[in-house]
Parts: C-alpha cells; structure tokens; sequence
C-alpha cells in the first residue's frame, strides 16, 4: 500500500516543489495552503505523515499539531520552521517527530520523511 503524506505550506511553489519530489519517491500526496484546510484534509482521511510549514494562515503548526491531538489524529508529523527554538517552546508537549530548520535541504528532508514511515510501516 502506498504511503500518503499531507503537504502544508502557504507559498505555492513551496508545495508544488514537495509534492513532486515526494510523487517521485513513490508516496501519494496532497496539499493545503494553511492550517484550517490541512486539519480538513486530516479529519477526512487518513495520512501516515503531515509535512507542516509551522507558519501559515488561519492555524498555525502549533493550532495544527492542538487539534490533531484533540481530534485523535495519530499521523506523524514534521515541522519545518525559520524559528525551530521558538517552534519547539509553543509546541509544548506537542512537539512533531522531527523540527527542520528552513532554509531546508530537500535531500535531508526526503531521508527525514524516509526514516520516519519507515517505522510506520
């Protein structure tokens, strides 16, 4: 079965370059452009990873990772952040299975997303 992995990320080009890079690794993708739409997507189907820009429009990373927790979402998750220490002290105990600092490598990052379902496989 194929994997699926949410993509959220306010700038375009941003989602359209992770959705092809993940496409092309052989996962099965979808994107949203900010939190409200990204806790839609996780509360109608299910994902083995959510690849989450902590800042975006209506919810943020933080308000995101709240109400998986609170809607009993168990999909693992990656935070990428330009303040990872300020990401980390409002996570809280909420915190993702990995925070990446952006800029990113897309490498780095593909071997993160790799490691992470290959425990939930």
């Amino acid at each position: 079965m194929t994997q699926s992995i949410l993509i959220v990320d306010d700038q375009i080009g941003i989602r359209m370059l992770l959705q092809e890079v993940f496409q092309t690794a052989g996962y099965c993708t979808s994107i949203a452009q900010d939190g409200k739409e990204a806790v839609e997507h996780l509360s109608e189907s299910p994902y083995d990873l959510v690849v989450l820009d902590y800042h975006i429009p209506i919810y943020n990373g933080n308000m995101v990772m709240q109400k998986m927790k609170q809607m009993r979402i168990d999909t693992k998750a990656i935070v990428i952040t330009g303040l990872p220490e300020v990401a980390k002290k409002e996570l809280g105990e909420n915190l993702p299975e990995e925070i990446i600092s952006k800029p990113f490598n897309v490498a780095k990052l593909c071997h993160t997303v790799e490691k992470i379902l290959k425990k939930t496989e």
